[in-house]
């Protein structure tokens, strides 16, 4: 019972228009006040993802890693040689080095894009529904995360937005704009559409979407800097002492591991950041939909695509009603909304 209520208020158009017309401040507001709420319900699935993504770089890379070490001693010499006389054994190993660098970023990327894609979708369901007021479960929210839909979802933001960073990052950077509502639409549309349910939402607030990812880096930086400053200072470890960690004579995994951890803790605490600022905008986004706003108009001046006639009744107070349009409050029934100028004669009858 108290879902189907719960339901019906998240589809009152009062409340979808109340959403809808709210501004980014607003909705970065919302988005902080949602990571305060959930942050420690949320770190767990997100925090155990990043730890696999890992412990699977580590194993996985761990001989390109001493390659790389190997190369890089042979290559560090020769940048204050004259590029003129190197030599063909010289000029492959500048060749190797580039290409390993290369490759271990590019897989680094991808596992890391997958698993942090993996942690964003577990969560991603509990959040919308946490911040529109339904009672849900995050373990729910995960199980149901996992399914069919979830492989379109993985190779577009967690395969083509790595591969897009190495072109010059636009790509990665248009992609990652018009498709990261899947991780929402995957789970909430029933249809084979979510993909582009998820694009369609994104338009008129491509450069919001950015500008949340860009406020989660920024926030993450700073705090990321003073964190690093202290942990050189309390616990140095030199490069000679890396390198010996990597020596496949005596690997030292564990070391490795912990090293990492430590160096990242910052930004695994900051993970849960970014979906909880997307999580408003994703609902202001559906809200607009769901009400019918016509996105290629400016913000100030949406319009419907639907007749007055078509809304719901608001409901009436003693204190006065809600303008179905704007949600503007009003202590008297008159002909037009005072703040959006629609015509509400309609109610008064």
């Amino acid at each position: 019972m108290v879902r189907k209520i719960l339901k019906f208020m998240s589809e009152d158009p009062l409340e979808l228009t109340r959403i809808a017309n709210k501004r980014f401040s607003e909705l970065l507001s919302d988005g902080f006040r949602l990571f305060v709420k959930n942050w420690l319900k949320i770190i767990v699935p997100i925090s155990v993802f990043y730890v696999i993504s890992l412990l699977l770089r580590i194993v996985l890379l761990a001989n390109a890693n001493w390659n790389l070490i190997l190369l890089e001693a042979i290559v560090a010499p020769l940048a204050s040689v004259d590029p003129s006389s190197l030599t063909e054994t010289q000029l492959n190993s500048m060749i190797s080095y580039i290409l390993t660098t290369w490759g271990i970023d590019t897989l680094n990327f991808i596992i890391g894009a997958v698993f942090t894609t993996l942690g964003l979708c577990s969560v991603a369901v509990y959040l919308y529904k946490d911040y529109n007021g339904e009672k849900t479960s995050l373990k729910e929210s995960i199980k149901g995360a996992f399914n069919s839909k979830l492989i379109a979802v993985i190779l577009i933001l967690a395969l083509l937005i790595p591969l897009g960073n190495f072109m010059l990052a636009i790509p990665a950077i248009i992609i990652f704009g018009f498709y990261i509502f899947s991780i929402y639409t995957y789970q909430l549309d029933d249809n084979n559409r979510s993909i582009k349910e998820a694009k369609i939402l994104s338009k008129g607030a491509f450069w919001k979407i950015i500008g949340t990812f860009l406020v989660t880096i920024i926030i993450t930086l700073i705090v990321v800097m003073f964190y690093q400053f202290a942990i050189e200072i309390m616990f140095p470890v030199s490069n000679s002492t890396l390198i010996s960690w990597y020596d496949p004579a005596n690997f030292r995994f564990e070391l490795i591991f912990l090293y990492n951890l430590m160096n990242n803790v910052v930004s695994i605490l900051f993970e849960p950041l970014f979906i909880c600022l997307l999580t408003p905008l994703f609902t202001h986004m559906k809200a607009r939909r769901n009400l019918g706003y016509n996105h290629h108009q400016r913000e100030h001046s949406y319009q419907r695509v639907y007749q007055p006639s078509t809304l719901t009744q608001p409901e009436y107070t003693e204190k006065g009603i809600f303008c179905p349009f704007c949600g503007q409050h009003m202590d008297f029934k008159l002909k037009f909304c005072p703040s959006c100028g629609e015509s509400i004669e309609f109610l008064t009858k």
